[in-house]
């Protein structure tokens, strides 16, 4: 019969040698957990190199113009200052020419507005103030004496409509203008006004007779509506030429400059004014150029720590004699050492020609008075330089950095080798387990038999000690 309590037989402690013997056991599984811990660190110093890469990338790409663009349209911006923000807004495009203007606001462009007539000319002449008889309402949107309108829209009135329930058809059918409903002295009247202010906003009702408007009329008496507000475009000066916008945001007056006129004058006044300065700008280029060497010496930074090796304490970096990390390095190095294809034959080739030059530990610094001198000389020729080794490093760190890039592969390689450990772990553990049974199993078998030869001893020795003695005089 087996002992219910290990060593009680024979006074081993059974449960402690078990244990150390375990420990012996589990060695390959603590070698296996250990190679695990090492190749975790590795997918989360990979992690971290391509967290820097990335950022290496993006700066990279800021710099690169779209398609269709030009490096030099990209970085020709002009800064716009007013005199008085309340008057105007403007912004600039690349094809802007740096100077002062006088902008003097004489009108501002105005939304159109109708409202329906009262008295006998009301459309809501119906039994509870409705429309009698309904159809199908063409709501359009033209310049004045305008024939094919930009905007045009069928809405369906019931017939009975309430002034409230034509207001919502007009308003759920996206027409360009908004209706709402006015209850005053001599009755509801129905006020329709277009979204938009300019010249091209005149609203033309038609299709129903009981709501038709037509601004071309001199007068329409058969309109139910009268016009509350006009439509009319913006007037003013630049420079003291008359000019007109069509709206309040004028494309065409300047070249290169979108104004925006906000505010015109009061009566009696007939213009307000305003001086709008326009200077070249030169803080995207330098900004572009100081955010990439930034990102870059974050990542020389980043590698340089993680392929490390401290021979005083014996302690190396996570990536030391990795082969991605060695890749990594190399990749953007050689971008530096080679001139980009696009920038065969020209003047500017070299970024150490700007003051972006390579120190001694491997990053980059900024000779922002170069650069700024260049950026003054030559600046097409610099924003060509600067986008050309853009692309060239976004290229680069893309291969490494993309989901099917070099480190996404060597992780997934490496997610692969803990997978197999972790097979291997659970293979070994089973295996222990097996391993202590047999062991309690035999710990308990020889705890019984050295119980059973201590009771026979006990048991011997009492009879020894029972036998007679005899004495031999």
């Amino acid at each position: 019969m087996a002992l219910s309590s290990p060593g009680l037989g024979s006074n081993l402690d059974v449960n402690s040698i078990i244990s150390q013997l375990m420990a012996l056991e589990q060695r390959p599984l603590t070698a296996l957990a250990v190679k695990e811990a090492a190749y975790q660190s590795k997918i989360s110093a990979l992690g971290s190199l391509k967290g820097a890469l990335s950022a290496v990338q993006t700066a990279a790409a800021t710099l690169v113009p779209a398609t269709g663009t030009t490096a030099a349209q990209k970085f020709t911006v002009f800064a716009t200052t007013l005199s008085d923000y309340t008057v105007a807004a403007a912004s600039t495009s690349a094809s802007a020419v740096a100077g002062t203007y006088t902008l003097e606001v004489n009108q501002l462009a105005t939304q159109h507005s109708v409202a329906s007539a009262t008295g006998a000319a009301t459309p809501f002449s119906g039994a509870g103030d409705t429309l009698p008889v309904g159809g199908t309402l063409t709501l359009s949107l033209d310049s004045a004496g305008g024939s094919s309108p930009y905007k045009s829209t069928d809405i369906t009135i019931a017939n009975g409509a309430t002034a409230e329930n034509i207001r919502d058809a007009i308003n759920g059918a996206n027409a360009g203008v908004s209706a709402l409903v006015i209850n005053g002295v001599a009755g509801k009247q129905l006020v329709v006004t277009s979204a938009e202010a300019g010249s091209n906003q005149f609203i033309t009702l038609s299709g129903i007779a009981g709501l038709a408007h037509d601004p071309d009329a001199t007068p329409a008496p058969t309109d139910a509506f009268v016009q509350s507000q006009p439509a009319q475009g913006s007037a003013f000066k630049v420079n003291g030429i008359a000019v007109e916008g069509v709206s309040n945001k004028v494309t065409t007056a300047i070249d290169g400059i979108t104004l925006n006129l906000l505010k015109g004058p009061e009566a009696p006044a007939t213009a307000l004014s305003t001086t709008l300065t326009i200077s070249k700008d030169n803080s995207s280029l330098t900004t572009g150029v100081n955010a990439l060497v930034k990102a870059f010496n974050d990542f020389t930074t980043t590698a340089s720590g993680l392929g490390s090796y401290d021979a005083a304490t014996g302690k190396a970096g996570a990536l030391n004699g990795d082969s991605t990390l060695r890749v990594a390095q190399s990749s953007l190095r050689n971008v530096l050492g080679n001139i980009p294809g696009g920038l065969a034959g020209a003047s500017l080739q070299r970024l150490s020609e700007i003051g972006v030059s390579l120190q001694k530990n491997g990053t980059l610094s900024v000779d922002s008075v170069k650069l700024s001198a260049a950026i003054g000389d030559d600046l097409a020729a610099v924003a060509n330089l600067v986008a050309a080794y853009g692309g060239a490093f976004e290229t680069a760190a893309s291969k490494l950095a993309d989901t099917n890039g070099l480190i996404g592969a060597r992780t997934e390689g490496i997610k692969a080798s803990i997978k197999s450990i972790s097979s291997q772990s659970q293979l070994v553990s089973n295996r222990l387990t097996q391993i202590e049974a047999r062991y309690r199993h035999q710990f308990t078998a020889l705890d019984t038999l050295i119980a059973g030869m201590t009771t026979t001893s006990n048991f011997l020795a009492q009879q020894l000690a029972n036998l007679p003695t005899f004495s031999t005089r």
